[in-house]
């Protein structure tokens, strides 16, 4: 198949010089040629598909440089070429410098040497077509990528929504708590849509079971395992009746364990949690914990803690049988109680990026135990806020507090 010629544009104000190269050439390129820089501005409208340009510096009315300055406006693709003296290379040199003329060629010329720097342009302007293809060719890629991207995101980040609905609709309304337990408070902050802490809460006519709870991971991960603790606190105390905080523990463990098919994978997940059973008519509360504490202060006796059992619930090895031991408290006079996951005290920030630790968490349980319940929500997100900062939240918050009088 015959190689189509590249059309190249040759300005000079010499006809004879016009004819001369056109003779040269014409063998190898599309030869146009233009008597003047006003002429082959109109050959370059007629004709845009010119590769190359090569015109003469000294012209009456527009120089080679001038005229292709306007060129570069409308025609900026074209490799652009000077045929100069050397009395004139200074103001050449600079076009070439800023980019508005690839390179000149001085008088008189040859035309095999000519030949090979007109090929090395044409070669250059072949590589700057492909290169500006192919980046067109990357962003259209791109473009498509990014549209494919944010659809894939708006149906994940859909699909997540309707897991938060889901996992909204099981947890307790906080009127329903505050019902039983009128001075009290949910703080409740997950770091992503959905969450891997819960709590529950159930009231018999003798006894009110609440309980936080932390599962392994946040995010959807941690809310499948929230689904599945939810679906096992619900028999265990609604259906079968267990209120032991204790044997509760034990079987979510077993629950878990089977659940997830722990003796035959290698699979360790598991949930911290507190469980607190408050005993309406001996005024008791009866606590177990699976690694989380529990807190209560009161004027007489300040601040105490009770730690939970050193083991989680689910996620222990193959043979392990966790015991789990319940703790009772008596109450003589209002005391506040606090159930927390580890998502507050394990939070970044402050002076040196440091953790907001245990001891700064129980000061402030310590500080705010005599107001209303809904000031100390007010108080603990005011203390996490100051104390985050610009840093991003790094886990999901749950704090539980109840008061009995």
């Amino acid at each position: 198949m015959r190689k189509e010629k590249q059309p190249i544009l040759y300005v000079d104000d010499e006809e004879s010089n016009l004819r001369i190269f056109k003779t040269a050439f014409k063998r190898f390129y599309k030869v146009h040629t233009a008597l003047s820089g006003m002429e082959g501005l109109d050959i370059l409208a007629k004709h845009p598909e010119v590769h190359l340009i090569i015109t003469d510096q000294k012209m009456p009315k527009m120089t080679g440089i001038e005229f292709l300055e306007k060129a570069v406006n409308d025609h900026p693709d074209p490799i652009r070429m000077i045929l100069t003296g050397f009395s004139d290379v200074e103001a050449i040199i600079k076009a070439i410098n800023s980019g508005r003329v690839y390179r000149y060629i001085t008088k008189p010329w040859s035309k095999d040497e000519l030949k090979i720097t007109l090929d090395k342009a044409l070669e250059t302007y072949r590589l700057k077509m492909e290169n500006k293809k192919l980046i067109v060719n990357l962003r259209r890629a791109n473009e498509s990528l990014e549209q494919k991207v944010k659809e894939r995101t708006r149906k994940i980040m859909d699909s997540i929504r309707y897991a938060q609905r889901i996992q909204s609709a099981i947890l307790p309304e906080l009127p329903q708590i505050q019902n039983s337990l009128y001075d009290s408070f949910v703080f409740f902050k997950p770091r992503d849509i959905v969450s891997g802490d819960f709590y529950w809460f159930y009231e018999t006519e003798t006894e009110i079971v609440i309980s936080a709870i932390d599962c392994t991971g946040h995010g959807v991960p941690g809310a499948f395992m929230s689904l599945i603790g939810s679906d096992l606190m619900n028999m265990i105390i609604k259906i079968q009746q267990i209120t032991d905080p204790a044997d509760i523990l034990s079987r979510m463990n077993a629950g878990i364990r089977a659940e997830l098919r722990q003796d035959v994978n290698d699979n360790r997940d598991g949930m911290d949690m507190t469980i607190c059973v408050i005993q309406k008519n001996k005024k008791q509360v009866i606590f177990a914990g699976a690694k989380n504490p529990l807190v209560y202060v009161s004027e007489s006796q300040g601040l105490i803690t009770i730690k939970g059992d050193k083991h989680s619930v689910g996620g222990s090895k193959k043979g392990d049988l966790p015991t789990f031991i319940k703790h009772k408290i008596t109450i003589t006079e209002p005391t506040m109680f606090y159930i927390f996951s580890d998502g507050y005290q394990d939070q970044f920030g402050g002076p040196n990026n440091r953790k907001f630790m245990r001891r700064r968490l129980y000061n402030l349980f310590q500080e705010s135990y005599a107001i209303p319940a809904h000031e100390q929500t007010e108080r603990l997100e005011t203390a996490l806020n100051d104390w985050k900062g610009d840093e991003k939240q790094i886990d999901d918050i749950l704090i539980i507090g109840f008061r009995i009088i």
